[in-house]
């Protein structure tokens, strides 16, 4: 097969699996991007209490 050919059947091949594709609708986006943000501010709340416990402990130290 020539490149060109090899192009035409990989772009249908797109085009057959983005027809597969099913978008979140506007609630399921809603709640996916809520728990994002508390499970960012989960976790920058949990490095900052072992970042502050591991700084207080090398004070000590030092």
């Amino acid at each position: 097969m020539s490149r060109v050919a090899d192009m035409r059947k990989f772009m249908n091949e797109v085009k057959v699996e983005a027809k597969k594709v099913t978008w979140p609708d506007r609630k399921e986006t809603m709640q996916a991007t809520l728990m994002v943000f508390v499970m960012v501010i989960f976790v920058a709340l949990f490095l900052w209490l072992v970042d502050s416990a591991l700084s207080a402990l090398v004070k000590q130290v030092i």
